[in-house]
């Protein structure tokens, strides 16, 4: 879609299935599986849709999927997509990972960092996108690094400190603009440092809302992530998120949605808020 100076297009980071009760937390199984059914394993389909945003001088990613590096084991236990998905929905688009100078992290688990790294030959995790700085929320570095211990398995080192030690992770503060157009805010509540992006040009505005929002399905205050680490501000900032997005006509690029990857959102008496104007996710 266009939005001002901005060329957006959401770009495959790569299709999984995720048990539902972590997709819908307190929500009973009763109830999601009417909107989101599930398979015998009791999964449903997800997506990591990223966002690849060109405006003639910037040409930046938001998220990066999950990437090639998963297991045997483990891409049938999630059933990933072979391959590099992301590195493919880019070359569709005739851009290569050398073309990209900006990486934008909604934050730091692994469907969203692990699509930056690859393996050499020896088998280590090194940067895909050589020429990128990497952003990331302060708050959000300070707790994949701060070693607690109840954040052990939140946060895939492996991954995350190759980008560092290549001297390309860089952090940001809230509401600091990324490059000219895009700007970042963090909402909490998935994680203490989670953020939200906002593309801004010609009038318009573009929000990336990451897993604070993940899907047209989860819309509804209650409805959210069992992974979130702050469901309480969850349940305060979406509701505030959505209204202004429905107030000021925000489109909204969706980032688990397996159907939707851009809508606008509107008020309902009955459901909070639905989902308007979609584009479907190719």
């Amino acid at each position: 879609m266009h939005l001002g100076n901005w060329q957006l297009d959401s770009l495959n980071g790569g299709l999984f299935w995720l048990d539902g009760g972590v997709m819908f937390g307190v929500v009973p199984r009763t109830i999601w599986k009417n909107v989101a059914p599930p398979d015998d394993l009791n999964r449903i389909q997800c997506a990591n849709n990223c966002v690849l945003a060109r405006d003639g001088k910037h040409t930046v990613l938001i998220d990066t999927g999950y990437g090639g590096k998963f297991a045997k084991l483990d891409r049938r236990f999630y059933h990933m997509e072979d391959g590099e998905p992301l590195i493919a929905s880019l070359a569709a688009l005739g851009v290569e990972p050398d073309d990209i100078d900006t990486v934008v992290f909604s934050h730091l688990h692994f469907d969203h960092v692990c699509g930056a790294t690859r393996f050499d030959a020896q088998q280590r995790p090194v940067p895909i996108f050589r020429r990128a700085r990497h952003i990331v929320g302060r708050l959000e570095w300070e707790d994949a690094t701060g070693g607690s211990p109840e954040l052990e398995t939140a946060y895939p080192m492996k991954d995350i400190l190759p980008l560092y030690e290549a001297g390309m992770m860089h952090v940001v503060e809230c509401g600091q603009e990324i490059v000219p157009g895009l700007r970042c805010e963090i909402t909490g509540g998935h994680t203490r440092g989670h953020m939200a992006l906002y593309f801004e040009s010609g009038g318009q505005t573009a929000a990336y809302l990451g897993d604070i929002c993940p899907s047209t399905i989860h819309l509804r205050r209650m409805w959210h992530l069992s992974y979130d680490t702050y469901p309480l501000d969850t349940r305060r900032r979406k509701p505030e998120l959505l209204t202004r997005a429905a107030d000021e006509g925000w489109w909204i690029l969706w980032n688990h949605d397996p159907r939707v990857a851009i809508s606008r959102v509107a008020k309902d008496a009955k459901k909070e808020f639905v989902a308007v104007d979609l584009t479907a996710r190719i």
